[in-house]
């Protein structure tokens, strides 16, 4: 049986194994940020943090975890019977740029297990060449105050896993439904979900294998 369709979106196994065939590189975050991260082929990723507000970096112990990869890996408490009113995410935004060169080839957001490739299309437009595709994997971060403030040693740290993107995928699929096909069949056997603001649609047909086609 396929795997379900939204395991990809739920908490990884900890802690973070490197999958095989990738390069792990580990560095401390000593110079402050942005940090560069070379991984090889010309490439290289840059850990950016932009919000702007540098006097809230000034009045911040440097000692304070600003972020760290153990929140995405920490079980999450079962919900309180009675609702809770919403509250804002206080998650910084902790990016890495992949660039070649100059060239950038994508933005990857730091999430624990997160696998990435960039860049996700094909030859830039503006060259007809096509760049260097490179395959990420996060495995880990810890950043403290001290670091977003500037150089220093506050033990601050980040694990990448990196491997060239020229060969195929290692996971395989049924073939995807084609959409008109998909709508003629009776409402009873077909089923249809819809997950983000970005509108990922999986798409089921109850008659036949498990097949989901991913816009």
């Amino acid at each position: 049986m396929p795997p379900f369709p939204i395991d990809r979106y739920l908490l990884p196994e900890t802690p973070i194994e490197v999958p095989a065939g990738f390069t792990e590189v580990r560095q401390n975050l000593t110079a402050g940020l942005p940090h560069r991260v070379e991984l090889g082929a010309g490439v290289h990723a840059v850990l950016i943090l932009p919000t702007g507000l540098a006097r809230q970096w000034l009045d911040t112990d440097p000692l304070a975890v600003v972020s760290s990869s153990a929140d995405d890996l920490a079980p999450r408490p079962a919900p309180p019977a009675t609702p809770r009113p919403p509250v804002l995410v206080g998650r910084v935004p902790l990016r890495l740029v992949v660039r070649q060169g100059t060239r950038i080839l994508g933005s990857v957001p730091l999430a624990a297990g997160l696998r990435r490739v960039c860049p996700d299309a094909g030859p830039s437009a503006a060259t007809g060449s096509a760049p260097v595709a490179v395959e990420l994997v996060v495995l880990s971060w810890l950043l403290h105050a001290g670091t977003v403030r500037g150089s220093g040693d506050y033990g601050s740290s980040v694990a990448l896993a990196w491997r060239p993107a020229d060969r195929a995928v290692d996971r395989f699929g049924p073939p995807p439904i084609n959409e008109f096909v998909w709508r003629r069949r009776p409402p009873a056997q077909r089923v249809e979900s819809e997950l983000g603001p970005g509108k990922l649609r999986y798409r089921y047909l109850l008659d036949k294998k498990l097949r989901r086609v991913v816009r």
